[in-house]
């Protein structure tokens, strides 16, 4: 790992001149983070930039994102600062899981201020409607009338269940390890059978296949199910809240 993590931090450096950006924060998203990668997973960087303060302050709309590799080995892209503090505000799952992640390759003092802040936009009832829908779009699409599946979504199906277990729960964002969200949050009687598709998923390509796990079928659903029915019963009706966010993207940009 480390010498693809020292690849990673180059071509990091090298967008940053390109671009003419400052990469505030950078970490590995998905599998490898979670903690079971296939052989042939590729390394899915994910980085916050900002720009210099002249950019944000031009009427017409500009770019807010950058994809700067996407092959077998790397996908790297990147949010500007802007549009990730927006999402923050409507509690994006994904940038919390982001700033959880524990392969980083990149942070500074600006990212830890932006980190101070996070877990006042925290929203469970986002979260839980999040990793659900999410599932019951997996189920739909790769599990339906199949008795051999891939494992890839068969586990991110498991890992988003457990991370709804955790939220209900525990009311905060769930850690991002796989293994972390299984010790707390899964039946004892389980385990076993998810040990046993883990170990499969990251001995297998990304797209082979293999057959069920009916407990663990079980199981998901019954989440599923749950969750559904705990979301129907909860209500959140929460403003948009700006001044601390405000502040802060003018503090991070430069700006003051």
């Amino acid at each position: 790992m480390t010498e693809i993590s020292n690849q990673i931090k180059i071509k990091l450096s090298e967008i940053e001149r390109k671009e003419n950006i400052q990469i505030l924060y950078a970490c590995e998203s998905g599998s490898r983070a979670w903690g079971f990668a296939s052989p042939d997973s590729d390394y899915d960087v994910r980085f916050v930039y900002s720009r210099p303060v002249e950019f944000y302050l031009k009427l017409e709309n500009q770019k807010d994102t950058l994809e700067c590799e996407l092959n077998e080995v790397y996908d790297i892209s990147g949010w500007d600062v802007k549009k990730f503090l927006l999402q923050l505000n409507k509690s994006n799952p994904s940038i919390f899981e982001w700033a959880a992640s524990p392969i980083v390759y990149k942070t500074t003092k600006e990212w830890n201020e932006i980190v101070q802040v996070m877990n006042n936009h925290f929203s469970k009832l986002k979260s839980l409607h999040h990793y659900n829908s999410i599932t019951k779009n997996n189920l739909k699409r790769f599990f339906a009338e199949k008795t051999e599946v891939r494992y890839k979504p068969y586990l991110y199906n498991l890992r988003q269940c457990l991370a709804c277990q955790w939220i209900m729960k525990k009311n905060i964002q769930p850690p991002i390890e796989f293994d972390v969200l299984q010790a707390a949050c899964l039946p004892e009687e389980l385990k076993e059978s998810a040990g046993i598709l883990v170990e499969r998923k990251k001995s297998i390509g990304e797209k082979e296949t293999g057959p069920r796990i009916r407990e663990i079928d079980l199981y998901i659903d019954s989440v599923v199910s749950e969750v559904e029915e705990y979301l129907e019963k909860n209500a959140e009706k929460k403003p948009l809240e700006y001044d601390e966010l405000n502040r802060l993207f003018l503090k991070v940009t430069g700006y003051r």
